[in-house]
C-alpha cells in the first residue's frame, strides 16, 4: 500500500503516520519531493520535468491522494 502512481523510474507514494497537510512523496533516483494537495511543493532534487508531471497528476487525482492518506494514516482503516 501507499504507492499511488508509477512514472518512468519514479513513484508517487503516501506514507503512514504522517503529519498534516495531506501530501504525497515523489521518489526519484536523483532526489525526492513532497507535494501537498494544496499545491505546495518542497523539492530536494527531483528533475523539473518529473516534478511537473507529478504536480499535474496530484492536481488531477486529489481524491486518490485523500483516500490513500485516510487509509495510511488511520490505524482503524488499515
Amino acid at each position: 500500500m501507499g504507492k499511488i502512481f508509477t512514472g518512468d523510474g519514479w513513484i508517487i507514494k503516501v506514507h503512514g503516520n504522517e503529519h498534516p497537510p495531506v501530501h504525497a512523496h515523489v521518489l526519484h533516483p536523483d532526489g525526492k519531493a513532497v507535494i501537498a494537495t494544496d499545491g505546495s511543493v518542497v523539492n530536494s532534487g527531483v528533475p523539473a520535468k518529473v516534478l511537473a508531471v507529478a504536480v499535474q497528476w496530484m492536481a488531477t487525482n486529489i481524491t486518490v491522494v485523500d483516500a490513500e492518506w485516510t487509509v495510511m494514516n488511520n490505524p482503524r482503516k488499515r
